[in-house]
């Protein structure tokens, strides 16, 4: 079929089995192996990229974390505040509150990549294991190692809000 340029995307009888990217694309991902070419693709990428979002706010500054967070976010995450305790938007104290006098973090890595789940169309969860860094204030740097789980769902407007996570310190294992 004809488009506006004169250019065709119907495959042409001539043309090789495998078409290069399309020109113009500005996605590094269109045209490849890792096309983002269904909404499947898409969320996962999107999981990724948010859960990514998150743990660089909370570096920055923990409060603007609030904003990949929907109003009834659910969580246990003892790295704020050092609790493992529920915390809601009505708990006592609120994530909100938690997040105002939190500390922020210098820096985190994840180990691997998360593995993502869709739970629907406009909803997704992860787990991963993360190391976190903090500096201290005698020098040095103090790492935490934590497993996560969090779940996430797309507004109309389609943002990507975080809904409940999941936080556990973790044991490192012995290496052999």
């Amino acid at each position: 079929m004809p488009t506006v340029l004169g250019l065709t995307n119907s495959p042409s009888q001539n043309a090789p089995s495998q078409s290069p990217a399309p020109a113009g694309t500005s996605s590094p991902k269109m045209g490849g192996n890792n096309r983002l070419d269904t909404i499947s693709k898409r969320n996962h990428h999107a999981a990724r990229e948010v859960e990514t979002l998150f743990w660089r706010a909370l570096c920055d500054s923990p409060e603007a974390a609030k904003e990949y967070m929907a109003k009834d976010c659910i969580m246990i995450n003892p790295l704020f505040g050092g609790s493992s305790k529920p915390m809601g938007k009505d708990t006592e104290p609120s994530i909100e509150q938690i997040l105002e006098g939190c500390e922020p973090w210098t820096g985190f890595r994840f180990h691997g990549e998360p593995l993502v789940v869709e739970i629907d169309l406009m909803a997704v969860a992860l787990v991963y294991k993360v190391t976190l860094f903090k500096a201290r204030s005698k020098g040095g740097v103090r790492e935490v190692t934590a497993s996560v789980g969090s779940s996430w769902r797309q507004t109309a407007g389609a943002d990507w809000l975080l809904c409940a996570q999941h936080v556990q310190f973790c044991e490192e294992e012995e290496e052999e």
